[in-house]
Parts: C-alpha cells; structure tokens; sequence
C-alpha cells in the first residue's frame, strides 16, 4: 500500500512547504491538500519533487462554499479552477462535497448524481478523478448530507464513469456505520481513495478502535491500487507521532 498525509493538520509549528520534507522524512509517499488555492502552487510542486512526493489529492478549491449539489455552471467553474492549480502541482484527483440536509434529501441525490454525470465529460478530457466524500454527522459535521457510504456507493453507480469516485474515509464511515471491511471488498472499484484517523478523537491511527492493518490488508486484497491518506491530528510530538502511524500499518 502507498501512503499519503494530509498537511494541514500536522507539523503546525512550519509552514505548509516545510512540511513536504517532515513527511519524506517519516517516510510517506505522497502528500494532500485541502485547498490548493490558498497557497503558491509551484512553490508547493518544487518542494514535492525535491522530496520525491507527488501530490496524490487535493480538495476542490473553496470545497466548502461551493459543493457538488449547486448550480452546475458555478460548480463547473470551481471545479475547472481546482484543475488548473492541480496542473501546476502535478495532481490529478480532487475532493468535492456534498450539500447540508437543507436541502431535501431526494432532490439532492438527484442534483448530486445529474451534475457528476456532466461533470464527468469534463474530468474524462482533462483525465482527472473528482472524488465526493462522505463524512460524519454525528460530531464533526452535523447537517451534513452524504454521511453514508452506502448512498455514496448508489450515487457513484448511477453516474456510471471511471471519472467519478468515492472517497472512503474510514474515521468517518466507523462513526457512522461501521461494517468497513464488508464495504471495502464489496465496493473496492467505486472507491478512488481512502482517508483514516483514531476513532474516536480523530487522531493516531494506533489510538483509536478500528484495526487499520486488516482494513488496509482487506483493500490490497480486493485490488486496491491507489493511495491510503492519513487525515488525522496528532496528540503528542509530530514526526514520532507520524513515524508510530507508519510502523503501525505496516505491521
């Protein structure tokens, strides 16, 4: 398995470039991004081919303003943007979000599904991913739409492309549902990434309830090729933190 860490909430004492070297340092793959847009991208890109890591995702710029389940013109428009800074890090697979639960529940899985349809002409040109992402609303997210994977996996069948995936993000779908490794090995070809922390708390993997070298072992046997992400906020000192995460899930 290849392992990516999200930046942002890790190594809060250096800035975001200084970070890509902490990461080779504790052995990482690759890197993620929430937002790419607030930080000099080429900046960014020389850092990761210094250290050898590519860019493995990244969230769709302002991806909490503008979500998947609005207008399709404005949504186009950001995801076009978040392409264009992913160009320039040399990323290829982008994160977006599902709307709140203000909006009714049917309509939303079918504006869900209507514009990832369309969108998924634009990705196949550009040959890039979007992922949407299902969370938690029990703590992290309340109000939130998409918190099962299950509807995840239904949206993601219905839009029927290559091009469009789910995001499986283990922290959240234990809060939720629990039942991973059923899901992983029944869903493994809808899923374009993963993301995992300690439940609860969000934080070590090693900390928390879930046994994360089966579940990564359940997603390698179901022929899982991409990246694994670290999404996760570290309790004690960061690089002894992050280098205990990756002896953990290789043991």
């Amino acid at each position: 398995m290849k392992f990516s860490l999200c930046l942002e909430p890790v190594f809060p004492e250096v800035e975001i470039y200084e970070r890509v070297q902490f990461a080779a340092e504790c052995g990482l793959d690759a890197i993620e991004l929430w937002d790419p847009s607030v930080y000099a991208a080429k900046k960014l890109a020389i850092a990761a081919q210094k250290y050898d890591l590519p860019v493995a995702v990244c969230g769709v710029c302002d991806s909490w303003t503008y979500r998947l389940n609005g207008p399709y013109e404005i949504v186009k428009k950001s995801i076009e943007k978040t392409v264009q800074y992913g160009k320039d890090l040399g990323c290829s697979t982008f994160i977006g979000l599902s709307g709140e639960l203000e909006c009714k529940v049917d309509s939303q899985k079918s504006i869900l599904i209507e514009n990832l349809k369309r969108l998924s002409d634009y990705c196949e040109k550009q040959n890039v991913v979007l992922l949407v992402e299902a969370l938690n609303s029990l703590y992290d997210h309340k109000g939130y739409y998409l918190d099962s994977s299950y509807v995840g996996f239904e949206i993601i069948k219905a839009v029927n492309s290559p091009f469009i995936k789910l995001l499986y993000d283990c922290y959240h779908m234990q809060i939720m549902e629990g039942n991973l490794i059923n899901s992983i090995k029944t869903n493994v070809g809808f899923i374009g990434h993963f993301h995992s922390a300690g439940v609860p708390g969000r934080h070590e993997l090693h900390l928390g309830e879930t046994n994360y070298p089966y579940v990564i072992k359940a997603a390698e046997e179901a022929g899982y090729e991409q990246y694994f992400g670290f999404e996760y906020w570290p309790t004690y000192e960061g690089k002894q933190s992050l280098m205990d995460i990756m002896a953990y899930v290789k043991s």
